[in-house]
Formats: structure tokens, C-alpha cells, sequence
């Protein structure tokens, strides 16, 4: 059942018109601050990052360490989907169960030139090697196989990277504070943190020249482009007048009066 709550959860957070993310972390991102943060008032009950392990470990079956959702944040999930609660969730979408076929009946066993009077039956001939060993040489070649998927995994798709003072750098993914890029798709060559003031340009054609988010602090940072704050990993915003307005200018500057 968790899989179809948060199966659903996805799909509703990317038909809402005021997220304008398609991505799993921008979608849960913005259930974070807007659903939960401002509509419900619940504050700092679960990461985006949480979120997306629990998608990925009911839905798409990838291993993790994600336990399963408390109860709060399964409530809150079923409400923002439209029911009271999970368990009215659970009742909605419960599976119907198919009973067993009663009416089946074993056949009894029986083999084509088989000599029951036969005293003295042939001797079995003796296995071969594989035959003999087909279970262990079955469970090598799997064993052999997962092995070499998970070097090349390491070796190729992985593109880690590590945030070095106002920028990411390559990193190995053994790092402690490595950060998977195949997952945010990050330019490292472009991504800085920069600091604005009421000189810098937020604009280009009315399309954002800047993007900002919020440190473990609370305190507000700024970056040149798209992506994700180096601290706590939430996809980052556009500017917008209103921040300028509220973090940058001052009373005399301001283009948005109180």
C-alpha cells in the first residue's frame, strides 16, 4: 500500500501549478514547503531527501536504509491525497484478495514405463559435473554477475562530486561528503555561490539570473545557476522581485512597497 501512496504523491505534487519541478526532488521539495510547511504548519517532520528514499525503496524497489513512514507523516500524505486519513487511504485501495481454487485437485503421480514388478530396477547412471554442482555453479554466476555490475556502476555511472568553499569539484564517491551528480545534473563548470547586491543582475529577457536556497542556519545564500544547495540538498529557487525586494534591497531601492 505504501507503494501507491507515494506513487500517487508524485503524481499529484507534478500536476500542481505552482511547482515547476518534474523531478522527484523538486517535487518533494515543494510538498515540504508548501503542503506541509505552510498549509499544514508541520514543520520539519521529514526531508526532501527522506522522501525521495521512500520512493525509491516502495515504489521503484531499490535497496535502502528508509524504514518505513510514522504515522504522522502517512496521515498528512493520505489528507493532502484527499482522504481523512492512511487507514481511510488503505480502505479506498484495498486489494481485493482471490481465494484459492477449492475445487483443484492433485492428479496422482504416474511415469510412462515404469516396472512395478521389477525386482531388480536399473541403477541410476551417475551425474555429471555440472549436473552434480548445477545449484552452486547457478549461484556463482549470479554472484559473479551482481559483482561486475556494481564495479561498473562505480566505474561509469556514478559522477560524484564534493562542494569546495563556492563551488563543486570531481569527486570519488567514497568521499564522505560526496554528492551523486547523475542524480541532480549539475554543470560544476558554471555552479558558483555568488554574493548580489542591488548592482547585480537578476534578469536576463525576464528569464532568472540568479537562484538561491537556504543553508542548515537559515541563513539565505545565492548561486549563478540551477541546482541544489551544497548543505542541505534541496533543489534551489529563482529569484523573484519579492526576494530582492524583502533580502536585498534596501527601503530606497526596494520596486515592491509594504
Amino acid at each position: 500500500m505504501l507503494r501507491k501512496l507515494f506513487t500517487d504523491l508524485f503524481e499529484k505534487l507534478k500536476t500542481e501549478k505552482e511547482n515547476d519541478s518534474i523531478k522527484k526532488y523538486g517535487c518533494f521539495n515543494f510538498f515540504i514547503d508548501k503542503i506541509l510547511e505552510e498549509k499544514y504548519h508541520k514543520i520539519n517532520i521529514v526531508s526532501t531527501k527522506t522522501l525521495a528514499n521512500y520512493y525509491n525503496k516502495y515504489v521503484e524497489n531499490r535497496k535502502n536504509k528508509a524504514g518505513e513512514p510514522n504515522n504522522e507523516l502517512k496521515n498528512l500524505i493520505a489528507k493532502y491525497l484527499g482522504f481523512e486519513d492512511y487507514s481511510d487511504f488503505e480502505v479506498s485501495y484495498k486489494e481485493i484478495q482471490i481465494p484459492p481454487n477449492t475445487n483443484a485437485t492433485l492428479e496422482p503421480f504416474t511415469k510412462e514405463g515404469l516396472d512395478t514388478n521389477n525386482e531388480n530396477p536399473p541403477k541410476p547412471k551417475p551425474k555429471s559435473f555440472i549436473e552434480k554442482y548445477k545449484k552452486q555453479l547457478v549461484g556463482i554466476s549470479i554472484l559473479a554477475f551482481f559483482t561486475s555490475s556494481y564495479f561498473i556502476y562505480n566505474n561509469t555511472l556514478k559522477n560524484c562530486i564534493i562542494w569546495q568553499e563556492n563551488h563543486f569539484e570531481t569527486s570519488s564517491c567514497d568521499d564522505k561528503y560526496a554528492v551523486d551528480n547523475t542524480i541532480y545534473k549539475i554543470n560544476i563548470n558554471e555552479f558558483r555561490k555568488v554574493e548580489v547586491n542591488s548592482e547585480t543582475q537578476f534578469f536576463k529577457n525576464g528569464d532568472p539570473l540568479i537562484w538561491y536556497g537556504k543553508s542548515k542556519t537559515g541563513k539565505l545564500e545565492y548561486f549563478n545557476h540551477r541546482g541544489i544547495h551544497p548543505e542541505t540538498l534541496k533543489e534551489l529557487n529563482p529569484i523573484t522581485e519579492y526576494i530582492i525586494n524583502k533580502y536585498v534591497f534596501n527601503e530606497e531601492e526596494k520596486t515592491i512597497q509594504n
